[in-house]
């Protein structure tokens, strides 16, 4: 009985238990409204470094360890760079039981409003 109880424990927890490194790129993605292709490299940093530059008036700093600033604006960073990809004719998809927005329910969220 006891084994049971565990194992339910741990089934009802799988989610949880899945690290963030484990979650493939391709269950949640940037994708053209038109043709599906995914959205380029170029595209996607010209978006991001536009949401840093409107909110914290800098790109992120990647020598320091933690970027404070950065991450306690994470969620306006996140929905900026979303509409600026939306703008530029990219939707957000998840696949359907993923992980993703689970274990990411911030970025999730902000992108939740540019899935169509």
């Amino acid at each position: 009985m006891k084994n049971i109880i565990y194992f339910f424990c741990l089934f009802l927890s799988s989610c949880a238990l899945v690290p963030l490194y484990s979650i493939p790129s391709s269950d949640a993605k940037w994708v053209h409204r038109v043709t599906g292709e995914d959205v380029s490299t170029e595209i996607l940093v010209r978006c991001s470094d536009y949401a840093s530059l409107s909110i914290i008036g800098r790109r992120p700093d990647h020598n320091i360890v933690i970027d404070r600033e950065y991450i306690n604006n994470l969620d306006k960073i996140n929905r900026i760079k979303g509409k600026c990809l939306y703008e530029n004719g990219f939707i957000f998809k998840v696949k359907m039981f993923s992980v993703y927005c689970y274990r990411l329910e911030e970025v999730c969220n902000a992108y939740n409003e540019y899935r169509k």
